[in-house]
């Protein structure tokens, strides 16, 4: 008898209700990352092909993943990336993940440097212990 073969589509639907299940919160968003982490896509080449079949390997891999997802590892150590302010940062257990919060802190303290009254004379800003540099 052989196995059942996986469509991006199926795999995608059953594995969020899986994470759901194991009140995983952004269920939907940590599978379209994992799944698209094995298969080499981009989150919009997921749903590109949604009819795609799941090879055997790729299946196996996919599932280690969703295992270490369910014993609540962050995504971005299970990948080993995160995207921070549209740049690509590799992080692992031994950083800080950068958090979206940190990005509107970003964006308030340009918006402050660039309103100050000396624009005109250098400045230096010291980032020291913030994780994996961002």
């Amino acid at each position: 008898m052989n196995p059942k073969t996986w469509t991006v589509l199926e795999l995608l639907k059953t594995s969020v209700d899986y994470l759901k299940s194991k009140d995983i919160e952004n269920a939907r968003v940590d599978v379209e990352i994992l799944l698209s982490h094995v298969l080499g896509l981009n989150r919009i080449g997921l749903y590109l092909n949604f009819d795609k079949p799941v090879e055997p390997h790729e299946l196996d891999i996919f599932r280690s993943l969703l295992k270490r997802r369910i014993d609540r590892e962050p995504v971005q150590y299970i990948t080993g990336h995160k995207e921070f302010w549209s740049l690509d940062f590799k992080v692992n257990r031994h950083v800080l993940i950068p958090r979206s919060e940190t990005e509107l802190l970003i964006e308030e303290a340009i918006a402050i440097l660039n309103h100050r009254e000396t624009l005109n004379q250098p400045l230096r800003i010291l980032d020291i212990g913030t994780g994996c540099g961002t």
